[in-house]
């Protein structure tokens, strides 16, 4: 041949150099261990925060009760020789706010210490009576609480009322 000679080729194959996964290896372990540690502050920053402490505080959340404090004083007492009970129709006038736009249904106190409204299967709670104080309250949020004074005929009372939504009324009921 005469110029042009073909270059010799190497019989050996080019190898990659090994990679080294010790440093992959050393990354990921630091991620899941920052991860943990992650996971490990913000259990315990909620957990404080549902106690009603620490920088979560907001986190906390009032459980709802049957029964709140009274807003009002019951001012007449039943003589100890009339018992006087709830069981039965009422008429119930209501006003939120106080500002004279009433609503009106029909209340009805069963001797289960339950009660229901306008027939309304969604519509129930539970009652209690001490002496003149009144006491009822839905069992469905908002939670609306009645609570005011029995008068001692038993055919008329009349209170405050709230609920979990923060608004508050007056009431009234009759039968």
């Amino acid at each position: 041949m005469n110029g042009n000679t073909m270059p010799e080729i190497s019989t050996q194959t080019s190898q990659n150099p090994k990679k080294n996964n010790t440093k992959i290896i050393i990354i990921v372990g630091i991620v899941v261990v920052l991860c943990c540690l992650c996971l490990v502050l913000a259990g315990v920053l909620y957990y404080m925060g549902t106690k009603g402490t620490g920088p979560l505080a907001m986190l906390a959340t009032e459980t709802p009760t049957l029964t709140k404090t009274p807003t009002q004083t019951p001012t007449l007492t039943p003589s100890p020789t009339q018992e006087v009970s709830l069981v039965g129709e009422w008429t119930i006038t209501f006003d939120w706010d106080c500002d004279g736009s009433t609503n009106s249904g029909a209340l009805y106190f069963y001797d289960d210490y339950s009660f229901n409204v306008n027939n309304d299967p969604t519509l129930w709670g539970t009652w209690f009576t001490v002496d003149d104080y009144v006491d009822f309250m839905f069992t469905e949020y908002p939670n609306t609480h009645y609570s005011g004074t029995l008068f001692v005929t038993g055919d008329y009372m009349d209170g405050d009322m709230d609920n979990l939504s923060d608004m508050t009324g007056c009431w009234s009921a009759s039968r």
